[in-house]
């Protein structure tokens, strides 16, 4: 039995080899398109042409867009703040829709799409504001997340040839009602963002200017990325309130907080062919028999400063491999290209995240160091995450934190927004 046992783990693992192999070198070759026709570090970084805040992937390839047809990519719009009066409740907003999901599962979470809803067919609606609540004797720390992948075809409205995007789902316990979750609309360099949690009953209205840009990939036909920093206004309101009564159960007392604060407006499309879970099957038979073995390891950061510095950075390793290490840095309005990032994790108070079998799916730290080289100097920080991970799948999360070093020997501190994945 054991010697049977160890055939099928070592042919396993031979193909295993075997397909990453292949897999390694088609990456390598999109790594060589990428180098070779990458726009990113060219584009303009102070305005955005109007084709490039639209949505690119719709069909049919003109007129009204048809949310019943299947798209030949998806579109992601986003946006984070982080509020100048750090004595609010709330310490972040990060909201987004995108016209469809990446098509892998540990990136998306499957497990909350809805009966028989293809991963073509939906569209992603999230909110995620982490909140000081208020408690007898002290607070706690509240994410507040609402994450929902809703039917394209009567969920999404979206317009060609202005950016207006938005998504409806049904009002919580009234199945027969809907309204609208979220609404991403305007034209470089003003844009509107209203968007509701409707389990937590939480309403933001956001108006945003924009002023610079960081470019991550321009690959034509295949993936574009892009964050626009620059300043916020609105407001938040909290209709079951912010503070706990002795039974631990929200007062519902509503709150409204006036928002001001800076943060990114990003526009994300990719073209999207098919599902990758049957050609990820090899590696997690690999992760299988070697449980610490991580394929991909990706951390992206944006952060603004408590002086005049904002800017960010993208992360990407596959099979061992640099596929995007880059990013940039506004210093006095001064832009400043990060060449190279390296990143060194603390262990220590770390989150361990199960999947729905009760395996351990990933490793979430709450302290890590940055180093990374620009054409200014060198920018060292140590960030912290001091909320609960916010859960996106099994093997990513979104989160806030806090970060403090020197940048070309200058002290620095200040805050942002973080993606980090596993897998």
């Amino acid at each position: 039995m054991l010697t049977a046992l160890a055939a099928i783990a070592a042919l396993v693992l031979l193909v295993a080899v075997i397909i990453i192999a292949a897999i390694l070198f088609r990456l390598l070759a999109h790594g060589l398109r990428g180098l070779l026709f990458d726009r990113a570090l060219t584009n303009d970084r102070t305005f955005l042409p109007l084709a490039y805040e639209l949505p690119r992937y719709l069909e049919p390839s003109s007129g009204p867009p048809d949310t019943s047809r299947r798209w030949p990519g998806w579109d992601g719009w986003y946006f984070f703040m982080v509020p100048d009066d750090q004595n609010l409740p709330v310490k972040m907003v990060r909201a987004s829709i995108m016209t469809g999901l990446y098509g892998l599962q540990e990136i998306d979470d499957y497990q909350e799409l809805l009966l028989r809803l293809s991963t073509f067919d939906a569209v992603e609606h999230l909110v995620l504001t982490p909140t000081v609540v208020s408690k007898t004797g002290g607070f706690e720390r509240t994410n507040h997340r609402s994450h929902r992948y809703l039917p394209k075809r009567s969920s999404l409205s979206i317009k060609r040839d202005t950016l207006d995007v938005a998504v409806a789902g049904p009002k919580v316990n009234q199945d027969q009602q809907s309204e609208q979750y979220g609404r991403i609309k305007g034209s470089w360099p003003d844009y509107q963002f209203e968007f509701i949690n409707p389990e937590g009953e939480i309403t933001v209205s956001l108006k945003y200017r924009a002023r610079n840009l960081v470019w991550w990939a321009d690959v034509p036909e295949v993936f574009t990325y892009f964050a626009a920093f620059g300043d916020f206004e609105g407001t938040i309101t909290y209709r079951r309130g912010t503070r706990k009564d002795r039974l631990e159960t929200l007062v519902r007392r509503e709150e409204t907080y006036a928002l001001k604060g800076r943060g990114s407006f990003e526009h994300g499309f990719a073209r999207r062919p098919f599902d990758f879970d049957s050609f990820w099957f090899p590696v997690r038979a690999l992760g299988a028999i070697i449980p610490r073995f991580r394929a991909i390891r990706y951390q992206y950061e944006l952060f603004v400063g408590d002086q005049d510095l904002h800017g960010g950075f993208m992360l990407a390793r596959g099979f061992g491999i640099d596929f995007r290490n880059l990013g940039g840095l506004y210093v006095n309005g001064t832009y400043q290209r990060i060449r190279k990032v390296q990143i060194d994790y603390v262990a220590g108070e770390d989150d361990r995240v199960g999947t729905c079998d009760g395996q351990v799916a990933a490793t979430f730290h709450r302290e890590w160091t940055v180093r990374a080289v620009t054409d200014g100097g060198v920018l060292e920080y140590a960030g912290r995450r001091e909320w609960p991970p916010a859960s996106i799948s099994s093997n990513m999360i979104y989160y806030n934190f806090s970060y403090r070093g020197t940048y070309a020997g200058k002290a620095i501190s200040g805050r942002g927004y973080g993606e980090y994945l596993s897998m």
